[in-house]
């Protein structure tokens, strides 16, 4: 493989992206993130082209071909300027275009989803930074950003096994349905290395053993505004929808919805709910007719 020459600075209006360049599949979430990425940060590492045969000052890009792709998007949407300056290594041999282009992507080594979890925590730490500035720096929602935070929070078993690649990242939602790090750190160890070690449904139907899910006909009945009016607690589960919040303080759900049904039943035995009846069931039995069938039959007997 032939030396590279030294790095350019060449206006994003004269590249273009090369047919060498062996990326042709994309993914729109992963280019918003990119997009927001370059907004935030600029292209953080170097394209690499070839020049244009008699076009001069023009390159195609043969590696790098999502980065000039969202840059040109930014620049459409009139986010950054035309002549916006892009830092281009280039090839010295075009024979050598498709080789770099397959060497960039394939040694790629993405991060973990620990790592991640460690590094939105890190940058919210050290920039003092809400998930939502976060979230709009990487093009991500906030909702992702807070689940990866509360992964950050596991308990520390928990999160070295997700960190080791002892257990999936989905396991280790299902142990961040709740922030109760002690209660993940006993059924972690009581599941340890037993048939249900990586049964989400499992884990989290112990984790919230004793609680009350939002949708419950309990919950439902008390009512959401009540329950916290009582100095109950929700441990929101963000990886899921929000009828399975977690309801912690289950004796105020029980008292609350005891004292529902205790009014609803004096409501019914009170005076007044007694004549609303009577008078009801005088008035239907003034109004009533049997039906011709009910009147045939009777005829019929007599």
């Amino acid at each position: 493989m032939s030396q590279a020459l030294p790095d350019i600075q060449v206006p994003a209006s004269k590249l273009s992206i090369a047919p060498s360049n062996v990326r042709k599949r994309t993914d729109p979430v992963a280019d918003s993130e990119l997009k927001a990425s370059i907004l935030a940060r600029g292209i953080i590492q170097n394209l690499i082209g070839l020049p244009v045969a008699r076009k001069k000052g023009e390159y195609q890009i043969t590696a790098g071909g999502r980065r000039l792709t969202q840059l040109k998007a930014l620049i459409d949407e009139g986010k950054l300027p035309a002549d916006y300056p892009v830092t281009v290594k280039l090839l010295s041999n075009r024979n050598d275009a498709a080789e770099i282009s397959l060497v960039e992507n394939f040694n790629r080594l993405n991060m973990s989803p620990a790592e991640e979890c460690r590094a939105f925590q890190t940058i919210m730490e050290t920039e003092k930074k809400s998930p939502a500035d976060v979230a709009i720096r990487f093009g991500l929602t906030e909702r992702f950003v807070l689940g990866r935070l509360r992964l950050a929070g596991l308990a520390d078993p928990v999160f070295d096994a997700l960190a080791d690649g002892t257990i999936t990242l989905d396991v280790a939602k299902a142990y961040g349905s709740i922030t109760d790090t002690a209660r993940q750190a006993a059924v972690f160890e009581e599941l340890a290395d037993g048939y249900y070690a990586t049964n989400c449904a499992e884990i989290r139907r112990r984790l919230i053993s004793g609680f009350y899910r939002g949708n419950d006909p309990k919950a439902l009945l008390v009512g959401r505004d009540a329950y916290l009016a009582a100095g109950g607690r929700i441990d929101g589960d963000l990886f899921s929808d929000n009828a399975s919040e977690n309801w912690i303080d289950s004796d105020i759900v029980e008292t609350l919805a005891q004292e529902r049904l205790e009014a609803a039943a004096a409501a019914l035995r009170s005076p007044r709910a007694l004549a609303n009846c009577a008078s009801s069931a005088t008035a239907v039995s003034r109004t009533w007719k049997p039906s011709a069938w009910i009147q045939s039959r009777v005829n019929r007997r007599s």
